[in-house]
């Protein structure tokens, strides 16, 4: 025990986590396939958001194709939309 603590030759740090290349590249690939699966989650809920808003408090109004395409295109950006939902009185 002990016996090589106090070597005087240098030796390589293995203290450092490296990756391999080719795992570096499947980290990022999961990465951004994780944050557009997060980005589509989010679209979706704001679009059934803007859907429940634009059919009113008892669905007086009926909700056709023409609305639904409207509220998935506004829902691409969908950060703006939270901060929508979150300032008006009914989400």
């Amino acid at each position: 025990m002990g016996q090589n603590l106090s070597l005087s030759e240098k030796f390589a740090s293995t203290s450092k986590a490296t990756l391999a290349p080719w795992d570096r590249e499947a980290d990022i690939i999961l990465g951004v396939i994780w944050a557009c699966c997060l980005y589509g989650i989010g679209a979706i809920w704001c679009t059934v958001g803007l859907l429940r808003r634009w059919s009113g408090h008892h669905e007086e109004r009926e909700i056709n194709i023409i609305s639904l395409l409207a509220a998935f295109l506004l829902s691409s950006g969908w950060p703006v939309i939270l901060v929508y939902f979150a300032m008006s009185n009914r989400a």
